[in-house]
């Protein structure tokens, strides 16, 4: 049995990129086969309105312009806030700094272990039930304040692109959804 394909809003007919990308995508009539005992189309325009999917776009879209911004600095859109964070406050522990950027301990260490192998940040103490300290280095101080004007360029095109209004109403409302969500 054929399903039909129906590419969501913003997409080429393909389904494969945002029309906005510039390249060329074979925009054929795409059909899907499945086991003939089901009886319901698979309809992937449900995705128009899916929260998930269209804030994760989004995100990266976001994390690559970014991303793009801060390349020749070294540094990482993913790693600047928990730099900033640690630049900000001298010691955090790892909980604390995990609860502060809403991320589990765990993709925590990941994106820490290349922050510290390239000497940016030091992680003290004993894991596993002790007290571990992470804090900024001199170089990951002096590596962030170089990315920075970068880092801000970029701030400034995404909100000057949204509106500063509407770039803090947007803001509160993530903020309220987080926070209804996450009781």
């Amino acid at each position: 049995m054929a399903v039909s394909y129906r590419a969501p809003r913003g997409w080429n007919e393909g389904g494969l990129l945002p029309q906005s990308k510039k390249t060329h995508v074979d925009t054929s009539p795409v059909s899907v086969y499945i086991h003939t005992k089901m009886t319901k189309e698979f309809d992937l325009s449900a995705m128009e309105n899916c929260v998930c999917f269209n804030l994760r776009w989004v995100t990266r879209a976001v994390t690559q312009f970014f991303d793009a911004e801060l390349r020749r600095h070294g540094i990482r859109p993913t790693q600047t806030p928990i730099l900033g964070a640690l630049a900000a406050k001298p010691g955090w522990s790892m909980e604390e700094l995990s609860d502060w950027l809403g991320m589990e301990r765990t993709t925590l260490v990941r994106n820490l272990r290349p922050l510290e192998r390239d000497g940016l940040l030091e992680i003290t103490g004993a894991g596993r039930g002790g007290r571990v300290s992470v804090s900024i280095s001199a170089k990951g101080r002096k590596d962030l304040e170089k990315a920075m004007p970068a880092w801000r360029a970029a701030q400034q095109a995404v909100v000057k692109t949204l509106g500063e209004h509407r770039w803090s109403a947007i803001l509160s409302d993530l903020d309220r959804a987080a926070l209804a969500l996450n009781n």
